[in-house]
């Protein structure tokens, strides 16, 4: 492959899992965007930092030109926030929508500026789905039902690209993050012994970019899952918008 054709478009890259993946890929000698509202800690030749808060729609319209001219291949849509945590009568619903739109809305116009390279490369699309997608969280509405929308958006791309092009729900589990302490502090209770770090997620990221196999196109996948020995017949009736708990396969 083509070191020129070897870019990748992350969002929230300034820390956490992000930054993880922003390292992987210079790694290796992938040119790199990042679009946060930080610019991550790194000096390298081959990363380029568009600051933006994802967010607010009109600072995301306002830097399209700018994305779209890096021409990136895979896009990586990381970028993710809590937002209002609040039963559902005592939100504020501008809080509420603002969170909604860069946790779903700010992907969407992603993908719509970035669609026609990554097609032309027959590249990728990875939306980190997170455990909002595949459980209920009370008090955490906002986060959730993006997260959910999330993974049928990766499966409507995938019925709309022929295979020309490929798009993916992915999730990582419990890693020690910002957000994960957060949602703690707020409740919610995970099992320590399933926190993973991120360096598993970022295996099954490479592996899809390594491994384009048709029957996951549009699949919700988790770090954790077998992925490596899935198929065409034991994945027929996987992940629909509801992760499979089959670790058998």
């Amino acid at each position: 492959m083509s070191i020129l054709n070897n870019k990748i478009i992350i969002t929230g890259g300034s820390s956490g899992i992000g930054l993880d993946l922003i390292k992987n890929f210079l790694n290796q000698s992938f040119k790199v965007l990042c679009i946060s509202r930080k610019k991550p800690n790194i000096e390298h030749v081959n990363l380029k930092f568009i600051k933006i808060d994802l967010s607010k729609k009109s600072n995301l319209v306002k830097k399209q030109n700018e994305i779209k001219k890096f021409r990136g291949k895979y896009l990586i849509c990381n970028a993710a926030d809590l937002g209002e945590i609040n039963y559902i009568e005592d939100i504020n619903l501008e809080k509420w929508e603002q969170s909604f739109f860069l946790n779903l809305f700010s992907h969407i116009y992603l993908v719509k500026y970035c669609l026609k390279t990554i097609k032309k490369k027959k590249g990728a699309i990875f939306f980190v789905a997170g455990g909002g997608a595949a459980n209920s969280f009370k008090k955490f509405s906002s986060y959730s039902l993006a997260k959910t929308s999330i993974v049928r958006f990766a499966e409507n791309l995938a019925a709309e690209s022929k295979n020309r092009f490929y798009s993916f729900a992915v999730t990582p589990g419990p890693v020690e993050t910002k957000l994960m302490q957060k949602t703690l502090l707020h409740g919610h209770k995970i099992n320590k012994k399933k926190i993973i770090k991120s360096d598993k997620f970022i295996e099954l990221i490479n592996y899809l970019i390594k491994n384009k196999k048709k029957f996951l196109n549009g699949k919700y996948i988790h770090a954790n899952d077998n992925y490596k020995n899935f198929n065409k017949v034991n994945t027929k009736n996987l992940f629909f918008l509801r992760r499979a708990e089959n670790r058998k396969i």
